[in-house]
């Protein structure tokens, strides 16, 4: 019998983390105390002009700085799609440190939208945003296959940076695929905003920032506790437990999660526990302080993926596993501290970070089973400031600058099994030391009210220390620095339209087992991004349109962990995406809005021929759909959301004879609350009709390869939630005084 043995508390190793303050723009003046002011002699005729002289000046640095904009800047805070919800969002002619003020295309999520989304993993919570690709491999507790802007899906995230609380997510080195990406460890309850930038645009990622960013903060305490249970089909049940106050000198977040499925086909069992740890505190001086722990495990099975050919044959069953060995364990334990001061656009951030991950998997992707085994330990931090104010003739500028290092310690061990046990040489037998360093700065001026310069860039120097077991002294320790400039241009003329265009580089650094070994004279994987928008913003209509390009100097692809990496020279990648929302009802009691957007992609091979097309990207992902929270009776709620997906074809070889079939999906989700704490919810997936799409895989040879050698995983048709949960308050209001009127 599976069991796994849940680590409460106590087994979770404390984790530190930076919070973030409320907005706040402070404008200053100064004049330096103890100074003699200077004696100018004017004339008349100079003393007549200088009041308007002054009066323009004001004027200007004065509309210069006006008040955020309650604007999207291309981004969603409160819907899927672009941003409604927060008040005074600054947007891209706005000079400012908050992400929705970038040159490019931003959504950012807030904890209400999440908690309407129907999310039964974290795939969930991007499949009907603008641009992004989501598949689920089906092959129990890995990362899934999230990219962006033509990146292939096939590669568990790995173009993607991301970061929980400033703690890279991206495991760089990684023996799984590089720069693997397994977003299991996030608890949606715990989420406050998900920050997404499209494209290499943010100077504060460096690695594996090539499809764009993905920037998570948790919450640091909420008024209230709760507990709920939800089950559903293929025999699945969660349960968590929340905890929270907004009272006190520290404020808590505690949360406890125990997960189990036995998935839709044979032998993919996931069971999983998850302790999340959070306080917070304010100093004396005004600073937060955040320390977070957290502790996760899971074992799982895996189906392995099975013979399309022989599925639409009726020859096995799409359900059948591949190998009923297959599978895996992870346990992961992290501490975080964050540090945060002063108001929003002077602040001084910082973090420091430590987690051990230790990986087994076993899988058979042809060829036999193999076990792939990473133990790491990763230490970092991070430190950021930044400075607004005016020079020249009141002109508005901020300055950011800061820096990031990590450190990881890493074994990484595969070789040969059957049934879980070894039966040959190891073919992966290393330890290494890999360590970056980086610094970033930006600088924003904004010389007219209606135009806005942003210019920027980091670099990064990664450091390798190499133990090859296998062929010691085999491999060459190497030191790679990278340079990522990034500029970019906003235009307003008037509040409801905004223009943007911008450059970027971004990279993605090599990975050791996977890459470097054989190749020793291998380069970091750079990448040079344009784009270009426009969006509109009207009281209940909003627009986002944008076109870009990508060209990388060498693409690699790996079809399946364990499988070879293929080096396929340059590419080039363009596209535009699509975004809108109209609010049929907006008050502040009734939301409902309809949203939609379409995101086109071409990835092609260059000088490559045969080979045309980078694999498993679609040409085109859109959705579809409405949300929507309504109050109704005695103060009594409506909400949730539903959408379509619609995924076109994509290419399976480089040569493009073998696709997938467009496909769509069907997602929603009802909730009902009553104020007295208690919430209903129901959420179905439905698939009604190809199954075989979402995840496929050529096992076969990258041109030429035969129908027999696409390997799928099968999709459920139906797949049904349905939970219960309930909110107690946990801050106690302080007495009110009566008032007597006589």
């Amino acid at each position: 019998m599976r069991v796994i043995f849940w680590r409460l508390f106590l087994t979770s190793t404390p984790v530190v983390v930076l919070t973030l303050p409320a907005y706040a723009q402070t404008v200053r003046t100064e004049t330096g105390a103890g100074q003699l002011p200077p004696v100018t002699i004017t004339s008349p005729e100079q003393a007549a002009k200088k009041p308007a002289r002054r009066a323009e000046r004001t004027q200007r640095a004065q509309s210069a700085w006006r008040a955020p904009q309650v604007r999207s800047a291309g981004s969603q805070v409160g819907a899927p799609g672009l941003v409604a919800g927060l008040a005074a969002t600054p947007g891209r002619g706005d000079v400012s440190s908050a992400v929705t003020s970038l040159p490019a295309a931003v959504t950012v999520m807030d904890s209400p939208t999440i908690s309407r989304l129907p999310v039964a993993s974290y795939g969930d919570l991007f499949r009907s945003l603008p641009g992004f690709n989501v598949s689920n491999y089906g092959q129990g507790g890995i990362g899934y296959g999230l990219s962006l802007r033509g990146y292939t899906e096939a590669e568990h995230g790995r173009d993607i940076a991301y970061f929980i609380d400033g703690v890279p997510l991206n495991e760089i080195s990684s023996l799984h695929t590089p720069n693997y990406a397994d977003l299991n460890i996030l608890l949606p309850e715990t989420v406050k905003s998900i920050e997404i930038v499209r494209g290499p645009f943010s100077v504060e990622y460096g690695d594996s920032n090539m499809g764009g960013s993905v920037n998570i903060t948790t919450k640091d305490s909420d008024p209230f506790g709760s507990v709920g249970i939800s089950g559903g089909t293929q025999g699945t049940a969660r349960g968590v437990a929340t905890y929270s106050t907004t009272q006190g000198a520290w404020l808590p977040y505690l949360a406890l999660e125990g997960y189990r499925t036995d998935g839709y086909r044979d032998n993919s069992f996931v069971n999983r526990y998850n302790s999340f740890n959070k306080i917070t505190t304010t100093l004396p001086d005004g600073a937060t302080v955040s320390l977070r722990a957290q502790a996760y495990g899971t074992e799982f099975g895996a189906p392995g993926y099975a013979n399309r050919d022989l599925i639409q044959a009726g020859a096995i069953s799409e359900r059948s596993a591949t190998n009923p060995t297959d599978g895996g364990n992870k346990q992961l334990e992290n501490f975080v501290t964050n540090y945060s001061s002063g108001a929003k656009d002077q602040e001084l951030k910082g973090a420091l970070f430590v987690s051990h991950d230790y990986f087994n998997r076993y899988a058979d992707f042809g060829g036999g089973q193999r076990w792939q085994h990473d133990d790491r330990t990763m230490v970092g931090g991070r430190v950021s400031k930044v400075w607004s104010g005016a020079v020249g003739d009141g002109i508005p500028v901020q300055v950011l600058v800061g820096s990031n290092w990590r450190t990881d310690f890493i074994n990484a061990f595969q070789a040969p099994t059957t049934a879980r046990t070894v039966t040959g040489a190891p073919v992966v037998n290393l330890g290494l030391t890999e360590t970056n360093v980086a610094g970033f700065g930006q600088v924003q001026i904004k010389p007219l009210p209606w135009l806005k310069f942003t210019a920027g860039g980091r670099f990064d120097q990664f450091y390798y220390d190499i133990n090859d077991r296998i062929t010691p002294g085999g491999t060459p320790n190497i030191s790679n620095g990278i340079a990522s400039p990034k500029v970019g241009i906003a235009i307003t003329p008037v509040k409801w339209l905004e223009l943007f265009a911008n450059y970027g580089q971004g990279f993605r650094g090599i990975d050791v087992p996977l890459e470097l070994i054989g190749n020793p004279g291998i380069q970091p994987f750079k990448i040079v991004s344009r784009e270009g928008g426009v969006q509109f913003t009207f009281e209940r209509f909003k627009f986002l349109g944008s076109y870009w390009t990508t060209d990388s100097e060498n693409e690699a692809f790996q079809a399946a962990p364990g499988l070879p990496v293929n080096l396929l020279g340059k590419a080039r990648r363009d596209g535009f995406d699509l975004d809108g929302r109209f609010y049929v009802i907006k008050d502040p009691v009734k939301n409902v809005a309809i949203f939609a957007n379409y995101a086109s992609v071409r990835a092609r091979l260059l000088d490559s021929a045969p080979s045309f097309y980078v694999p498993n990207v679609p040409n085109h992902v859109a959705n579809v759909g409405v949300d929507f929270n309504v109050a109704t009776v005695t103060a009594q709620t409506l909400s949730g959301s539903a959408y379509v997906t619609f995924v076109g074809k994509k290419n399976l070889t480089q040569d493009g004879l073998i696709t997938t079939s467009p496909y769509s999906r069907i997602t929603g989700k009802l909730a009902y609350s009553w104020p007295e704490g208690w919430t209903a919810f129901i959420q179905a997936t439905w698939y009604p009709s190809d199954r075989l799409s979402e995840i496929a895989i050529n096992f076969g040879d990258p041109t030429g390869a035969k129908s027999s050698d696409i390997f799928v995983s099968a999709q459920p048709r139906l797949a049904v939630l349905a939970g219960l949960t309930y909110r107690f308050p946990t801050a106690v209001a302080s007495a009110t005084p009566a008032i007597i009127t006589k």
